[in-house]
């Protein structure tokens, strides 16, 4: 199959799960009665394309405690395509939904924050809404960089950081058809980097951002920020084994690579 028939299967895919996005809050649902969120973050070794690390947290709201973590590597079997990165990524984060649901199902998350666009995406339909509707869990979407779309010709990341310098505390991301695709949202603290914040699944956006304002201590919300850490060390750990490995080949009497 050809990079263009991938990209052109995955289209359809992607349309079709569409159809099943939530874009509300779930029936019922109220802040006060929040009181597990979740972060998950995948990390890729350096020199090592096809293996990642994922990591899932679970975290106490609104004291955002530690009250279980996971790490594991996985092997990547699909390629990166721009605006498609959930089908790279989904089968991890399925395992380890699976773990945790093995081990720990009164840990599942009612918000799962993910470092990813949700509806703040080309299509309507980044990682995050994509991983809600596969696992069917309450996600939000929360992104460190501004993804370009031409709906959004009006903004960018430099008149957005102009905006919030000036004393904003959010900037609705409305597009010229009229769609609002996200909110940029100002960190705690003097920064006046934002984050984005879309919609994922099963919220409502002003709830999204509500939950993400409230697991925010630095720029980064927590369960995102946990997650990234404990999968970037993972990560690590791999590229060091990786490098001893090569140095034990060398001195063995073996060349390095010139």
């Amino acid at each position: 199959m050809t990079d263009a028939d991938v990209t052109r299967e995955w289209a359809l895919q992607q349309a079709e799960l569409r159809e099943r996005l939530r874009e509300t809050d779930d029936p019922g649902f109220a802040l006060s009665e929040l009181r597990r969120v979740g972060g998950v973050d995948i990390s890729y070794p350096r020199g090592h394309p096809d293996e990642a690390v994922v990591a899932l947290t679970i975290l106490s709201f609104p004291a955002l405690k530690p009250l279980h973590q996971l790490t594991f590597a996985v092997h990547i079997t699909e390629p990166y395509v721009a605006g498609f990165l959930a089908f790279r990524e989904i089968a991890a984060y399925t395992q380890a939904f699976s773990r945790l649901q093995a081990a720990h199902p009164e840990l599942m998350p009612q918000a799962l924050l993910v470092d990813g666009n949700g509806t703040l995406h080309p299509r309507g339909f980044g990682s995050a809404c994509h991983l809600g509707v596969v696992l069917d869990l309450p996600t939000i979407g929360v992104a460190k960089n501004f993804l370009h779309i031409d709906d959004l010709a009006g903004n960018d990341a430099r008149a957005l950081k102009a905006r919030f310098r000036e004393g904003a505390q959010e900037v609705e991301l409305r597009g010229e058809s009229g769609r609002v695709y996200g909110v940029a949202v100002r960190p705690p603290g003097a920064a006046v980097n934002p984050v984005f914040v879309s919609v994922g699944h099963r919220f409502a956006l002003r709830t999204a951002v509500e939950v993400v304002r409230r697991c925010s201590v630095f720029r980064v919300p927590e369960p995102i920020r946990v997650a990234d850490l404990l999968s970037r060390e993972q990560a690590r750990l791999i590229e060091q084994a990786a490098e001893n490995h090569q140095g034990g080949l060398y001195n063995r009497g073996n060349s390095p690579p010139g």
